[in-house]
């Protein structure tokens, strides 16, 4: 195969170009819960190249009932390197309520800009992403939610 040629002729760049058509052709084949078990498990072994690969394709074409079941680092990862980034954003603060609800405020004038019932039970922890495009929620009722800050 292209590949054993290029490893046996210690042609690294080459080997490492094969790997990643290879890896991309398989990944694009997967249905997405399938995906997202490669996902975790490439980031568990430490597989950079599959992990990179599968996390980028998770987050162009999983379903949010798919992203719900990720591992949350993986989640985290995935939103902070693939998900698009904003230029600007308005001073916003999360709060959540026992009774499931998410409320976010305009932390400058203190008003409420948006109400969401987010969970069917308390949230217990409530996070946003480093560009502050999505909002992660988790609660009592073994939910976890991605929130995207531009349409709620």
């Amino acid at each position: 195969s292209t590949l054993h040629a290029a490893d046996y002729c210690g042609a690294q760049a080459c080997k490492l170009w094969v790997e990643n058509i290879i890896i991309k052709d398989h990944i694009s084949n997967l249905e997405p819960n399938e995906l997202r078990r490669l996902t975790e498990n490439a980031r568990a072994c430490h597989a950079d190249p599959l992990y990179e690969a599968a996390s980028e394709e998770l987050a162009k074409r999983a379903p949010v009932d798919v992203l719900a079941k990720t591992d949350s680092q993986v989640l985290a990862e995935i939103v902070d390197r693939h998900v698009e980034k904003r230029q600007s954003r308005t001073q916003e603060l999360a709060v959540v309520t026992v009774n499931g609800k998410l409320l976010i405020y305009d932390s400058a004038t203190g008003s409420n800009l948006q109400t969401l019932d987010a969970h069917g039970d308390c949230i217990n922890c409530v996070a946003y992403s480093f560009d502050s495009s999505m909002i992660a929620t988790a609660s009592r009722d073994h939910t976890a939610r991605l929130w995207n800050t531009d349409t709620y």
